[in-house]
């Protein structure tokens, strides 16, 4: 899904910070990286796809 709009996929990442919570994050090659939070790990992969949809919605709207 990211791979179509975005291009080429660096990295993709779950990480547990002390202050917020759960952290997840995708890099791409020729974009910016985009970061999500959750109180649990699968909380911020999920919040991190309805972030993605959202973005690919609105740019296809344009």
């Amino acid at each position: 899904m990211a791979k179509e709009h975005f291009g080429e996929v660096r990295f993709v990442g779950v990480k547990r910070h002390t202050k917020i919570g759960w952290v997840a994050k995708i890099q791409f090659d020729e974009f910016e990286s985009l970061v999500s939070e959750g109180e649990n790990a699968e909380e911020a992969l999920k919040n991190l796809k309805r972030r993605l949809k959202k973005i690919i919605d609105r740019y296809n709207i344009v």
